[in-house]
């Protein structure tokens, strides 16, 4: 009787010594709000607080003087919590000259020889706090939470659609792209992205396949008379054994003149694309020449569905609904044409530019990478009413991040 007593008395002490070291008074809070046991009545504790609850704030006021653009998806969240999720793809941050330690730290096993090269790209983007978003619908500020995608093993979609010129100078950046695309899948992966690849092929033309071709790519039309070699397409997919083969078939052919026609790619990419609800839209455009656009099309007698349209038209069309990145030579000067890098950017879509110097690159050490990898998810509760929505989100960091992204939900 007198050990057991012992006993007793022993893990008495024990636990109230680890409760005062731990600076409690033995009380346990769960945040349930069923009940406090702190409490000898046992009345009902308070609710935990609704992260989703709207707010009564005023809506901050449109961002007159933007330093990044920005592009988002919309849908609902795929259970059944009845909240949705807004899916930002990563932007480009010019204020921003090396990569942060949480880039850093991406970059291991198979990737980490590349980290100390990417840093010089000065590609690095902002790593943001939930403050720093404000979401608003149908002009109530909404209460939500914000998630760096790749942290808590968090994850998102995205859709990265090449656009490629495949003209005869094309060599070394198609080699560059084939030897190094599983890697930068790989990259892409362990930023937490769930990665489908496409690609849109052009020269003068797009989207057009020999009717004896027996290449793995689609093609609605023959090639016109305009350009005589087959501009492939292949739809975005998960089996990247199939796109491997799909770019090793590329053969780089034809061109000669100065302008191809990128930004008609680039257009018909973002339309005919069967992106997936709620992924990112990624396209990367990689060419050695300027475009032609809707000036300028008639000087390679481009006709029917080929015809571009202005980069101004494009940039409008796409400005928050995709992100651009671009990988072209300097040029010096496009006249007439159009210099692709007008895409990325701040007054572009937001997204990185790469300098290329005509010599074989590998896709995970351009700047595209980190920016790509760069994205959030903010998850809110939307107003069930089956009404159309409109939804702005203000990025503001109270310094040298500023930006707004409109969606239609």
């Amino acid at each position: 009787m007198m050990k057991l007593f012992s006993r007793q008395w022993l893990m008495t002490l024990l636990v109230a010594g680890f409760l005062a070291g731990c600076g409690g008074d033995g009380a346990v809070t769960t945040g349930s709000g069923t009940g406090n046991p702190g409490n000898p009545g046992g009345e009902p504790g308070p609710p935990p607080p609704d992260p989703y609850a709207d707010s009564t704030a005023t809506p901050p006021a449109p961002i007159a003087n933007p330093t990044i653009t920005a592009a988002a998806t919309i849908s609902p969240r795929p259970d059944d919590s009845g909240l949705t999720e807004i899916n930002i793809a990563g932007f480009a941050a010019p204020t921003a000259k090396t990569l942060s330690a949480r880039q850093l730290s991406m970059r291991s096993g198979p990737n980490k020889a590349a980290a100390t090269r990417a840093n010089l790209t000065r590609a690095a983007v902002p790593d943001l706090e939930a403050d720093d978003f404000v979401v608003v619908e149908n002009g109530i500020v909404k209460g939500h939470t914000v998630v760096r995608i790749g942290e808590d093993s968090s994850r998102a979609k995205a859709d990265v659609v090449f656009v490629f010129d495949t003209t005869a100078s094309m060599g070394s950046a198609l080699s560059s792209v084939q030897s190094s695309i599983a890697e930068f899948v790989d990259f892409l992966d362990e930023s937490g992205l769930d990665v489908q690849l496409g690609a849109v092929t052009f020269g003068d033309a797009f989207d057009t396949r020999s009717a004896n071709s027996g290449r793995i790519g689609t093609g609605s039309t023959a090639p016109p008379g305009f350009d005589l070699n087959e501009r492939q397409v292949f739809a975005p997919t998960a089996d990247f054994d199939k796109f491997k083969q799909f770019i090793s078939e590329e053969v780089p052919a034809g061109g000669g003149g100065l302008p191809e026609n990128a930004t008609g790619a680039l257009q018909f990419a973002f339309d005919t694309t069967p992106w997936r609800s709620g992924a990112q839209r990624v396209l990367i455009v990689v060419t050695d020449v300027t475009s032609h656009n809707a000036a300028t099309y008639g000087n390679d007698n481009i006709s029917g569905r080929w015809i571009p349209p202005s980069a101004e038209d494009l940039i409008a069309k796409l400005k928050g609904k995709a992100v651009v990145h671009v990988v072209s030579p300097k040029i010096e000067n496009a006249g007439a044409n159009t210099d692709m890098k007008v895409f990325a950017g701040t007054e572009g879509t937001g997204g990185a530019y790469f300098e290329w110097d005509r010599k074989v690159f590998s896709l995970v050490d351009l700047p595209i990478a980190e920016v790509a990898a760069g994205g959030y998810v903010i998850t809110y509760r939307s107003k069930k009413d089956g009404k159309p929505k409109t939804v702005r989100v203000v990025i503001d960091n109270g310094a040298d991040i500023r930006g707004e992204i409109k969606l239609e939900y």
